[in-house]
């Protein structure tokens, strides 16, 4: 853990991204991170980079930065700092990060104090029913948009982060086994059988 955080302070910062809608069919609304209104996504709007934007039934929307252009479809959110390139080594370090987070705290005798249950008495995983307008769902759905435009890595971190926050969306497993694949065809192998087996316990 102390080696993981010392090589977190050799990585250079990176200037954040400035998006600029091209491009809006349809309900896409934004929330800036300093505020909880949804506001509508107007065509030639910058979009900061602490921002997360939504997009409705049968709604899209086109994001330029620089030369890169990035499509996002519909029910779908995503946060704006995701919409980056990363690198498979730096993919590894998020995931890291991820699991540090994520990891059970102990009372100090060694006992976690997560108490939750999964299933019911026979073992027998519940079934859960995405609706469309389940955010976590939304932003499950940005994080296959991400893929789609080419953001493979950025899109796991971004589903992790996910998963951690709304912990319902964790139980679909149509969502688990799309990002198990991609870690597969990044060659992280031992990672994508870590989410396998998980996918199992569903």
């Amino acid at each position: 853990m102390k080696t993981l955080l010392i090589l977190l302070l050799f990585i250079p910062s990176i200037s954040p991204q400035q998006f600029k809608v091209s491009e809006v069919k349809g309900d896409v609304k934004y929330q800036s991170g300093s505020s909880e209104i949804w506001v509508k996504v107007k065509n030639g709007e910058e979009l900061q980079p602490d921002g997360i934007i939504s997009t409705g039934d049968k709604s899209s929307v086109q994001l330029k930065e620089s030369a890169n252009i990035i499509n996002i479809g519909e029910l779908s959110a995503v946060s704006i700092s995701s919409i980056k390139k990363m690198s498979t080594d730096e993919l590894l370090l998020a995931l890291a990060m991820e699991d540090m987070i994520n990891a059970p705290k102990t009372d100090g005798n060694g006992y976690s104090g997560n108490t939750a249950v999964y299933g019911d008495k026979e073992g027998k995983a519940k079934n859960i029913e995405p609706k469309s307008n389940d955010f976590g769902i939304r932003r499950l759905n940005g994080a296959i948009q991400l893929a789609n435009n080419g953001l493979k890595e950025s899109s796991v971190v971004f589903a992790r982060e996910t998963y951690r926050k709304y912990p319902e969306a964790k139980q679909v497993a149509s969502y688990r086994i799309f990002f198990a694949e991609v870690l597969f065809e990044k060659g992280l192998y031992e990672e994508a059988l870590g989410e396998y087996l998980d996918i199992q316990k569903l």
